[in-house]
């Protein structure tokens, strides 16, 4: 960066975009300082893996994820001034430039929804069925940003297919191919998740706590050693009983590359035996992944031992 753009930059936002952005212009020279509430970074849930993901990026970056912050521009356009509050402490920080990075609202405005009979979001977006893109107007389909499901370029390909075909063959209307999901923040280590996330695992299984957590921490894996990339944490979950996949989060390095992995075992609806059976080279990041199952494996409890235990379960 030339040293007119290395002033000081203010990020309101640590959610994927907000670390993304923030950490790249940390890298290119510009000091930045990191805003958020509820200690909330990159999307994670995990508390494990939160932790360790705070502690990599705060030493990395200024982080105030848990502030209360008041802003105020410096006359004659002279930048942004700051005033926090965080954990019993107060400070000022002053900046040339402020980044929002805080979400959009939805521009539904000047659509004509008004004039149609059709069920709204909580921000005023059509509602529509994940597999068949269908609106509660039977013959409108929705895809992409207009659904307001899921923000990503390859979900909304997924979707696009999913209600152009049901548009074109309606009123035959049939479901279509929804792939695990899959989430990767691209910062350094990456973070990425798949299937469901520890928050989802909690709140669908923790009636009946038919679930069990495998981890495996980056610090000591071996390929990560010899690379020097050698932070971060993986968690995989999976289901008492059937010893199927559920989800993942994790931060560290090739985390793009093991979700990847997961992702597919996920959707093949494996069991954590199964994926034992799968092959690992070495030395290998993967080899973490193995690790992490073989810990969960040893967690879950098989379902002759279970005397219907998890009957109510959702995946039962």
């Amino acid at each position: 960066f030339p040293p007119s753009l290395r002033s000081p930059v203010q990020q309101f936002g640590a959610g994927v975009i907000g670390l993304e952005i923030g950490q790249a212009l940390h890298r290119l020279g510009v000091k930045v300082s990191v805003f958020g509430k509820d200690n909330a970074l990159g999307g994670i849930t995990d508390p494990v893996v939160l932790e360790n993901a705070l502690d990599i990026f705060g030493k990395e970056m200024d982080l105030h994820l848990d502030a209360d912050t008041q802003v105020s521009l410096l006359p004659s356009g002279k930048g942004v001034k700051i005033d926090y509050s965080e954990n019993g402490t107060s400070g000022t920080v002053t900046v040339h430039f402020l980044l929002a990075a805080t979400g959009r609202k939805p521009n539904v405005d000047n659509l004509g929804l008004e004039n149609l009979n059709i069920d709204l979001d909580a921000r005023g977006v059509p509602k529509a069925d994940p597999y068949t893109m269908q609106t509660s107007v039977a013959h409108i389909f929705i895809a992409g940003d207009a659904s307001n499901q899921l923000p990503l370029l390859h979900e909304a390909a997924d979707q696009g297919l999913i209600a152009g075909k049901n548009a074109g063959t309606f009123p035959t209307v049939t479901e279509g191919l929804r792939r695990s999901q899959i989430s990767v923040v691209f910062s350094d280590p990456q973070i990425a998740s798949i299937g469901l996330r520890f928050k989802e695992v909690t709140s669908q299984f923790d009636n009946c706590g038919c679930y069990a957590v495998g981890e495996v921490s980056f610090s000591n894996q071996g390929r990560s050693r010899v690379m020097g990339v050698n932070q971060g944490h993986l968690r995989i979950y999976a289901e008492h009983g059937s010893g199927r996949l559920l989800g993942a989060e994790m931060v560290g390095p090739a985390a793009e590359h093991l979700a990847h992995l997961l992702a597919w075992a996920h959707q093949q609806k494996m069991t954590v035996a199964q994926m034992l059976d799968m092959p690992f080279y070495h030395p290998v990041i993967e080899e973490g992944v193995r690790t992490a199952l073989r810990d969960l494996s040893k967690q879950l409890r098989l379902a002759e031992d279970m005397a219907g235990e998890c009957a109510e379960c959702p995946g039962q």
